[in-house]
């Protein structure tokens, strides 16, 4: 049957055996961590308290209260079918103070043992993060990623998690969205430590992280030596402003090489480059070379995509080789801007990764989208009606993305599972409570969960592990039914 011809009939995408459908959460994010909000125990928690900061000018610190309620969201992730979840560690609750000594009876980490226990007992896959963008404040007012002293930190609170969670984690990701990280806070100062083009710190802490993750891969091996360790990439798919201006293929370029690939490049090869014409600046210099311990430390692809970003050269001086981002889409975009581009993602897992597909002994790594999402715009203060429940223009994202995912594997790509962005409404970082990127729309004046309708269709997917197609499914996603 032609489905062209039959606007009501449905192709079927099928996936793989075993595909992996879940979510992703982090905990800063959702949790709304009692003693973490209360003492101000993170740089984020004590940044959303400073004036001007978060642009709906609310705070993490009760979040969604994934904390306390986490056990009602996971029986919602069964009810969806779905079969993984990935989480994040709150280092900072777990680390208050410096030289603290680890403890197994910290509150924090029987939570997250209760956590992960009841996650494998309901046959989920887990996925565990170590740094989500949250420095223990003591940490961060010493310099943060910019002082050596956070790797060693960092390498010993992955041992300590490592040896009493391990038994309940599938896939580890040391760091999450490195470049995202530096982009925010070291160039656009929107996020700790708040610094404006200050490209010299900002990749010298590119060159920490990539040492941190380093000490946290072989240390978490030591203790596990089946254990897969990785990171999460934040993938952009970027594009010239205008296709004939060579400065603007030369921004393309030099974002492209760094936010890309030059963290991936010093996991594969154990060696931190930049790009051309930046090698030429000696202070850049001093940051490259040969990482011990680093080379071959990606047990598995990592992969956060969301969106294309078009750029342009900038005619000033100083010159700035990565020039200028501009508000600029030729598709839908979502409540942030972002512009829906689910040829990215094919392209990203078809083309873009091919020098990082094998490890070193030649095997072939598998592949996660470990986030993919989007956003609408709604005020934190909402509680009653149905505002955003029918929530098209993410089910026209979902299905969409979807559907380029199922094209690169059908085209060789070696991808394992599919992880959304996110489970709930969350605190979004600089935009704040505003910014809705949940299958389940949170309420936050209550806190009252409701599925949202691409959570009914995200369910349809990994229940019948396809994607059911129509031409008309993007505008009508009832047409095939459940």
């Amino acid at each position: 049957m032609n489905p062209e011809s039959e606007p009501n009939s449905c192709e079927m995408l099928l996936f793989p055996e075993g595909f992996l459908w879940g979510v992703a959460t982090s905990h800063f994010q959702v949790e709304g961590h009692p003693e973490e909000s209360n003492k101000r125990f993170s740089d984020w928690a004590n940044w959303t308290t400073q004036t001007g900061r978060i642009l709906d000018q609310s705070t993490a610190d009760k979040a969604c209260e994934f904390f306390v309620r986490y056990r009602s969201d996971i029986e919602l992730c069964e009810k969806l079918n779905l079969n993984s979840f990935r989480l994040s560690l709150n280092w900072p609750a777990m680390c208050p103070a410096p030289g603290h000594v680890y403890d197994k009876n910290d509150p924090s980490l029987k939570t997250y043992l209760a956590m992960l226990k009841l996650l494998k007992e309901k046959g989920f896959k887990t996925f565990v993060t170590l740094f989500h963008f949250t420095l223990p404040t003591w940490l961060a007012e010493i310099g943060g990623w910019n002082n050596k002293l956070a790797v060693e930190e960092f390498e010993r609170f992955a041992e300590f998690v490592a040896s009493e969670l391990g038994e309940y984690v599938d896939f580890w990701l040391t760091i999450n969205e490195p470049l995202a990280y530096v982009y925010q806070g070291y160039v656009a100062g929107d996020w700790p430590p708040g610094y404006n083009n200050n490209y010299l710190a900002g990749f010298e802490c590119v060159r920490n992280l990539l040492l941190a993750h380093s000490r946290a891969y072989h240390v978490i091996h030591k203790l596990i030596p089946e254990a897969k360790v990785s990171i999460t990439h934040h993938w952009m798919s970027f594009a010239p402003r205008a296709k004939w201006n060579p400065f603007d293929h030369l921004v393309k370029y030099m974002r492209d090489s760094v936010f890309n690939h030059c963290f991936m490049s010093a996991l594969q090869t154990g060696i931190l480059r930049f790009p051309w014409p930046a090698m030429f600046d000696y202070r850049w210099n001093s940051l490259t070379g040969e990482i011990p311990g680093l080379k071959g430390t990606l047990d598995f692809i990592g992969v956060n995509y969301y969106t294309r970003q078009f750029c342009q050269f900038k005619f000033a001086w100083p010159l700035d080789l990565f020039g200028i981002k501009v508000d600029a889409a030729e598709l839908e975009t979502s409540g942030l801007g972002w512009e829906s581009y689910p040829q990215g993602l094919y392209n990203l897992l078809v083309h873009e990764l091919r020098p990082y597909r094998y490890d070193q002994n030649g095997k072939l790594r598998d592949i996660y989208i470990t986030e993919n999402g989007h956003a609408n715009i709604f005020e934190a203060e909402l509680v009653e009606g149905d505002w955003s429940l029918e929530d098209q223009g993410r089910i026209r994202y979902l299905v969409s993305h979807v559907s380029s995912l199922y094209r690169a594997i059908a085209d060789g790509a070696n991808v394992k599972g599919y992880l959304h962005w996110s489970l709930l409404d969350n605190f979004e970082w600089a935009e704040g409570l505003r910014a809705r990127f949940g299958l389940v729309r949170v309420s936050y004046p209550t806190l009252e969960r409701t599925l949202r309708q691409s959570a009914h269709i995200y369910s349809q997917i990994a229940g019948r592990n396809a994607l059911a197609v129509t031409p008309a499914l993007i505008k009508s996603p009832e047409n095939c039914g459940s």
